[in-house]
């Protein structure tokens, strides 16, 4: 399940990278359990693990 159903829609696709945003300023997901089970489950598809911005070809390597 996703955060409209059981696809992916471009609620997900806003949904990533806002928590990546909020867990780089130490936001706590434990209040927000589904939130956090719907970005878990959209971080380990393949289309999100390619665009996630930790694979691309200009970041730091010490940022990865």
């Amino acid at each position: 399940m996703y955060s409209v159903g059981d696809d992916v829609t471009m609620a997900d696709v806003a949904l990533a990278p806002t928590v990546e945003a909020a867990l780089r300023w130490g936001i706590d997901f434990t209040v927000l359990p589904k939130v956090w089970g719907i970005y878990t489950r959209i971080k380990e598809l393949p289309a999100f693990e390619q665009g996630d911005w930790r694979h691309q070809e200009d970041c730091p390597p010490e940022l990865r």
